[in-house]
């Protein structure tokens, strides 16, 4: 039996968005492999030096909570002693990076320290253009000490991998292994029947164009169109969203309830998880990902895939890797991402076509297979075992 932990720098990455999906599907998938996990995250006060006694989460993964060794030039034995005794007492045999500056950097001291290899998964913090700090010459030279000590690397996508190889060249120990979607779990809200709206759901921040998507909304009510926008999801955003709807004079609704959704009208649900989301995707006419390319470069789109999995059909922002997923069996209808008039015509056309939409749907659901978490627990996997055999180690693994 292997026992890898996973190494995260937020508290809030097994809570929300994409990285708890992850956390929480993936160690469930890697037990059939042999594969026991432990996560380990900042706390929620990042100034707080206390280790917090684990507990399971809902997949019955120990989660600790404790201090996170901040990057720097100076880096003492103490700051990492929390850690330390964890790999210790949990025998830990590997360490699993979510991300290359702050988890990678931790990894890379418990490694000196312990002889534990670490693998990385490289995510956005890498690219230049969300993290400012990637240009200072001194923070990139430290990702690429990262880089060349770790064992290995995965990459959500080619975008990713791209970014790491303006480190270090890095191509000979990593590879490309994708998000995974809970596809059997999806299967039973596929037969669920249409409702009358629009469905657009991830994090309300300005680079992911919910603004757009309400400029293109009150073009299609203009021209006198009935249905509704949901749009699920939390941020900084949320107050001037609701706000731009209101300047349409759209009726805006704040408080979701499933059983009453009126017609022509925005209405915000705030975050949604498990079933209440499913439902969500299962029984909307369409899913719109309005991702601002100029402004942000998505890594991954797990809203593409759980659109997938629901069998919807899709309208998405022409960005790289919406296109790299098209090559992978997505069906989406791709417009120019800041384009209101190309969104509310494409919305329109795609409305109109109920067997255009049963089409893509039922491709995009038989697409999905291959992002099942079985599949990619395996490719994990393989690289945990051929890491743990080079080290010489001999612990019976299934």
């Amino acid at each position: 039996m292997i026992r890898v932990l996973f190494l995260c720098h937020r508290y809030t990455d097994v809570q929300l968005g994409g990285l708890a999906e992850f956390l929480h599907f993936l160690p469930l998938a890697l037990k059939t492999f042999g594969i026991d996990s432990i996560i380990y995250t900042a706390p929620e006060k990042k100034k707080s030096k206390q280790l917090i006694n684990p507990h399971l989460l809902t997949n019955q993964v120990p989660h600790y909570v404790g201090p996170l060794l901040k990057p720097g030039f100076f880096v003492s034995k103490s700051a990492t002693k929390v850690l330390i005794e964890i790999c210790k007492k949990e025998k830990i045999d590997l360490i699993h990076a979510q991300g290359v500056y702050r988890a990678g950097y931790m990894a890379m001291h418990i490694d000196q320290q312990l002889d534990i290899p670490y693998v990385v998964t490289s995510h956005s913090d890498l690219l230049s253009s969300h993290s400012k700090r990637m240009r200072q010459f001194h923070i990139r030279r430290r990702c690429q000490k990262i880089l060349n000590q770790a064992r290995f690397i995965t990459h959500l996508s080619p975008i990713m991998a791209e970014a790491a190889e303006k480190f270090c060249s890095v191509s000979s120990k990593s590879t490309l292994i994708h998000n995974g979607v809970d596809r059997n779990d999806w299967i039973k809200y596929a037969d669920l029947p249409e409702s009358n709206y629009l469905l657009a759901i991830g994090r309300l921040e300005p680079e992911k164009g919910f603004s757009v998507l309400i400029d293109a909304y009150a073009n299609l009510v203009k021209q006198g169109m009935d249905i509704s926008l949901i749009i699920a999801g939390t941020g900084s955003s949320e107050q001037s969203l609701q706000q731009q709807a209101k300047n349409y004079q759209l009726n805006v609704i704040t408080e979701y309830r499933p059983s009453h959704l009126p017609n022509r009208s925005i209405i915000f649900t705030g975050y949604v998880k498990n079933e209440t989301k499913k439902i969500l995707f299962a029984q909307a006419k369409l899913v719109l990902f309005a991702t601002q390319g100029k402004q942000w470069t998505e890594p991954f789109g797990i809203v593409q895939l759980e659109a997938m999995a629901a069998g919807k059909a899709l309208i998405a922002s022409d960005i790289p890797i919406v296109r790299y997923l098209q090559s992978l069996g997505l069906q989406a209808l791709l417009v120019d991402g800041e384009n209101k008039y190309d969104w509310a015509q494409t919305i329109a056309n795609l409305l109109a076509n109920k067997t255009l939409r049963s089409i893509m749907g039922k491709n995009n659901q038989e697409a999905a297979k291959k992002f099942s978490w079985d599949i990619i627990a395996k490719s994990y996997a393989d690289i945990y075992k051929k890491i743990h055999s080079c080290l010489g180690r001999n612990d019976n693994v299934d």
